[in-house]
């Protein structure tokens, strides 16, 4: 095991702090970095908790440090994936140090004066950061926000209406440990499933502090997130919100209703967008072939369409099922599979190798 000492540092390369290194989303965030341009002076993994752990960094497992009130010293770019209620402080401490910081928690998504970006989609964003943060999107938002951009490019979207498919990992490892604790008990009980209170019954014996308000284990839950008043969730109006801010479209309606389902990660969308110029299938899905890293699959006779399964672990997200309600030359219907994780991790370095070479917060 090998750490990189202080006088490492390549003073005329940036130095950058990833914070939050543990967990599956820092590991993809290393793992992206194989496949990105190296600008890198030095690379600090740092954590708010005592932890053994290391990561692989530039071919060495490198040791994930504590956060400490001079963690910041000469940091550069500060990419952030702490829980919302840490993030604030620790942000502050970061900016005053003369860090940018890129966010992932949801602590600065909707701050008016916090640009929240995606490579590719709003990069011009990037610009106009005063408060020396710049947010990413959420998980869930990741997974909608490329085929909408796509359809509000060519045709541009008055209507979205979105059912999310929404995978255990959106409760971190303790939604997938929940789930596979919960399969496993299931698959020891013949005939479950065929009646009524039978799946609960048969997970009753588990810890009773699950992440989730019902059994997940063959089942599904039509409610991801917290409540937000008048029977929303706190998830489907972040989604709303995001899509409308990246997408500068404040004034479209985006409907969203989130359903936990038993899949282990990777999340999909069933997709009703209504557009203010007519469109047809076929001309959706060669804009969609033509977009960045989506892959069209639709040959449903042939049993090929997205599937969650199927996107797991790779950057492409699969779009399939494009079709058209009859009589409706304004609407188009189309299903969608992603990896929002390696999607976010890949996103983040992108956005600090520009960062990278535009100087400092304006």
């Amino acid at each position: 095991m090998t750490t990189s000492p202080p006088d490492a540092r390549t003073h005329d390369r940036p130095t950058l702090a990833v914070v939050g290194a543990t967990g599956r989303f820092a590991r993809a965030l290393v793992a992206a970095m194989a496949l990105h341009d190296d600008p890198w002076g030095e690379i600090r993994l740092l954590s708010p908790r005592l932890t053994t752990s290391t990561l692989p960094v530039r071919g060495r497992e490198q040791q994930i440090d504590v956060l400490t009130e001079h963690s910041f010293d000469g940091v550069d770019i500060a990419l952030f994936n702490l829980p919302t209620e840490q993030t604030r402080p620790w942000s502050r401490r970061a900016v005053a140090a003369g860090a940018t910081v890129v966010d992932a928690s949801g602590a600065h998504r909707l701050d008016d004066d916090v640009p929240l970006v995606v490579p590719g989609i709003n990069d011009a964003a990037l610009a106009h950061r005063p408060t020396g943060v710049v947010a990413i999107p959420g998980p869930i938002t990741w997974a909608l926000v490329d085929a909408a951009h796509v359809l509000h490019r060519a045709w541009e979207l008055q209507l979205l209406t979105v059912t999310g498919l929404i995978a255990a990992d959106s409760r971190a490892e303790g939604g997938v440990s929940r789930l596979r604790s919960e399969l496993s008990a299931l698959a020891e009980t013949p005939k479950v499933g065929l009646s009524p209170g039978d799946v609960r019954a048969a997970t009753s014996d588990l810890p009773s502090t699950s992440p989730f308000p019902a059994p997940l284990g063959m089942n599904v839950i039509p409610w991801v997130g917290r409540p937000a008043g008048d029977g929303w969730t706190t998830a489907e109006r972040a989604l709303e919100a995001e899509i409308r801010k990246i997408l500068d479209i404040p004034h479209v309606p985006v409907i969203a209703t989130l359903v936990q389902v038993p899949v282990v990660s990777a999340h999909s969308m069933s997709i009703h967008a209504r557009l203010a110029r007519p469109v047809h299938p076929d001309k959706v899905a060669r804009v969609f072939t033509e977009a960045p890293a989506l892959v069209v699959v639709d040959t449903p006779v042939g049993g090929e369409v997205p599937t969650p399964v199927d996107v797991v672990g790779i950057d492409p997200r699969f779009v399939g099922r494009i079709r058209q309600p009859e009589g409706l030359r304004h609407n188009v219907e189309l299903f969608l599979s992603s990896d929002t994780v390696r999607r976010g991790a890949g996103a983040m370095l992108d956005i600090a190798g520009q960062l990278a070479g535009t100087g400092s917060p304006t």
